[in-house]
């Protein structure tokens, strides 16, 4: 408005001038000077009187010139004075519309330009188990801030890094990042000792623009316990910030979730943030503080999981693979374990090793520690959630579906018998299949080779598959088998589950397009697929759904989260159990499967001897996925009560080598803790689960499959 202002009387100013000189030249008289320099103008000569003319002939000759010269100028004088008096007059116009008309409208946008919302980050909810045991929290601390105009002041930076300690660049460094906004304060030091904050408070003059707030900072107080499913939290990125889901105030330099149930349950656990309305110039200096609204901590979350199960099965994991905590002075390299409620799908723990401290993502995880995390040579992977982004040959374990799938199209009954010669040439002499067992087992029943594992038994089921193709169609049995859910997601609400693979002509076809002679599909694609073998992939998550839907039926949606709570303790979200799919199953093969399964858990080999220590009586099944020049897949899966099922667990090892005795020891024990848990009975001590850090070349076992 000033500029305006200055333009209108400069504008008004040379009008002025232009006028007085067009009215002046009128005034001049015709003998005067200036008259005789306005007659030679365009001349180039001076005023001379001809031969023979008279001198007032010749002043009149030049008077009719001068009149000549100011009539030709007078039109345009005329011109420019309307063109001044026009622009003026706009100008005034303008002038008066903003200065009297609306004036108020533009003090008001004025004051709103003086005027900045900085916003406050509020702490995240806190997250609980299913026993209310807090597992993530908040801690409040002080933080040392600074206004952005701090970095300029060299004193005030010299006399925080020698207070704080922290390198002056550094300081300087952490007042410039604008990530919370130009007016917000920066975050200089988390957590400061209290010497260092009687010190600013003592000594005000000292640090101007330096003051002490409390924040709240993410902890873990168990460490690692069940990292990857919690998952860690992060400075919001571009892309979260380009894609703002519906409810949520992302700032930018906000701590939100980016992995695990941080980042699936983000919106419950963001809150509101706080607002402070200040006074600031263009260069973001604050003046003056109108309003100041707090921040408001975002709801809790109470979840299945059992800190005490998952305890159990991560003790488990790392006595197994780690007993002197070195990766690969133990059995196996890494491993996973699912506990499950079958009937609710309700997950009571996911536990994974190697595991990871999401207490180093507090802040910002340094360069070291992320290299480190994705190193899977060294590490084995920590950040992977292996029960249900890890993808394992589904082995024995694999025989309940195929077994069901005989059982639905008549290919298996209770009545009828096998022979099991140790090798089997069903498909031919030319392709010759072993049993694991290559002596044999002889004349054996269905129920018999579940419980033992035979192999030979599975290959006649899936040939019976392939020679009835032409009525059933080759993809029969694969899928019977996903009615089970395998070949797809189960549906937790967890970022990164695999979807797993069960072969067909079609998958192997599109799987082999570059190479199509290895793409067509073979009769030992089929009898692979039969004992979990070949390319059939599953997760751990998808095995327990998978026995759920045995034991009861129905196949469960995994759930991870028991209910919400507000601030005030008031139950704002809870969860009804979801079921994805009923398998084709009718009640006399579910009954033969049950059985059979119960029959590994009572007659086969070590099973028995491993699980008469516990008080409770399961269904189960082994299993080991060979992989070449390396141990075996060691699987254990199982449910329990047998007579009334209320848990599955699933468990496998890489590089285990025998399920039986790798992994059938940690599901028993996951599983008595399973059933104590239902009783209110189990009585576990928590301690924080420490990161492995050490690791040394595996030599293995050199086990073969026994299951």
């Amino acid at each position: 408005m000033v500029t305006a202002i200055i333009t209108a009387i400069v504008i008004l100013a040379v009008s002025a001038v232009v006028l007085f000189l067009f009215y002046r030249s009128k005034s001049v008289a015709p003998g005067s000077s200036v008259a005789k320099s306005v007659s030679s103008i365009g001349t180039g000569e001076p005023l001379r009187v001809r031969k023979g003319e008279s001198m007032a002939a010749s002043a009149g000759a030049h008077q009719s010139s001068n009149s000549s010269l100011k009539d030709r100028l007078k039109p345009r004088y005329t011109a420019l004075a309307v063109l001044m008096a026009g622009i003026f007059g706009s100008l005034s116009a303008k002038l008066w519309s903003m200065q009297i008309l609306s004036s108020d409208e533009y003090r008001a946008k004025s004051d709103e330009n003086q005027l900045t919302t900085i916003k406050t980050p509020a702490p995240r909810g806190r997250i609980y188990d299913t026993e209310g045991i807090v597992i993530v929290d908040n801690k409040i601390t002080p933080t040392i801030v600074a206004d952005a105009e701090v970095a300029e002041d060299r004193a005030v930076l010299m006399r925080l890094s020698a207070l704080t300690g922290i390198p002056y660049a550094v300081v300087r460094q952490r007042i410039q990042d604008t990530n919370g906004g130009a007016q917000a304060q920066r975050e200089v030091s988390s957590d400061a000792k209290p010497r260092d904050v009687a010190f600013i408070a003592e000594h005000p003059d000292a640090f101007p623009g330096v003051s002490v707030q409390r924040r709240a900072k993410r902890v873990y107080p168990y460490k690692g316990l069940a990292g990857q499913v919690l998952g860690y939290t992060g400075t919001v990125t571009d892309a979260q910030l380009d894609a703002i889901p519906a409810g949520r105030d992302y700032q930018s330099g906000d701590e939100v979730g980016q992995s695990g149930v941080e980042l699936t349950y983000d919106g419950y656990l963001f809150g509101s943030h706080g607002a402070k309305v200040v006074v600031s110039d263009v260069d973001g200096t604050v003046h003056e503080v109108r309003s100041e609204t707090p921040p408001a901590q975002g709801s809790d979350l109470y979840l299945t999981i059992s800190a005490k199960v998952q305890k159990i099965a991560e003790e488990g994991l790392r006595e197994l693979i780690a007993p002197d905590g070195v990766i690969g002075a133990g059995t196996g390299t890494s491993g996973a374990v699912v506990a499950m409620e079958v009937d609710t799908g309700d997950v009571i723990a996911m536990a994974n090793f190697p595991p990871f401290d999401p207490t180093h993502f507090v802040g910002g995880v340094s360069q070291e520690d992320w290299n480190r995390y994705n190193d899977k040579e060294s590490s084995g992977s920590p950040l992977l959630n292996r029960c249900i982004a890890g993808q394992y040959p589904a082995a024995s374990t694999f025989k309940a579906f195929t077994g069901m799938a005989g059982l639905h199209y008549g290919f298996a009954d209770s009545s009828r018998s096998w022979n099991c010669g140790g090798v089997w040439t069903g498909f031919g002499e030319k392709y010759p299949q072993k049993c694991w067992k290559v002596e044999g087992h002889g004349p054996i029943s269905f129920r018999q080779a579940m419980v033992v594992s035979c192999d030979t038994v599975f290959y006649e089921i899936a040939k019976n598959f392939y020679d009835g193709a032409t009525t059933l169609g080759m993809e029969a049995m694969p899928d019977y088998v996903k009615e089970f859910g395998f070949g797809r997601k189960t549906g937790i609400e967890l970022d990164g589950e695999g979807e797993g693979v069960v072969p067909t002509p079609e998958w192997k076809a599109k799987n082999w397009e570059n190479a199509p002679e290895q793409g067509q599909w073979q009769p030992g694609d089929m009898s692979n697929m039969a004992i979990g073998q070949g390319n059939v992939i599953v997760t751990p998550l998808q095995m327990a759904v998978g026995y759920a839907g045995i034991a009861t039926g129905k196949l469960p949606k995994p759930n991870l989260l028991k209910e919400v709570r507000n601030s005030s303790g008031e139950k704002v979200v809870g969860h009804t159990p979801e079921f994805t799919g009923q398998p084709n199953a009718r009640q006399a093969e579910l009954d033969a499967m049950r059985d059979a399964l119960r029959g590994v858990a009572e007659e086969d080999a070590s099973i028995p001897d491993l699980l008469s220590q516990y008080d409770y009586e399961c269904a189960c099944k082994t299993g080991t996925g060979e992989w070449a020049e390396h141990d075996g897949y060691a699987w254990f899966a199982m449910y329990a009560p047998y007579d009334n099922p209320k848990y599955v667990v699933t468990c496998v090892i890489t590089e285990g080598g025998a399920g039986a005795s790798a992994a059938a020891p940690i599901a028993a024990k996951v599983m008595d803790g399973c059933v104590k848990l239902g009783a209110g009975s189990l009585d576990t001590q928590l301690t924080p689960t420490e990161e492995v850090k050490r690791s040394v070349p595996y030599r293995g076992t050199g086990a073969g499959r026994v299951d």
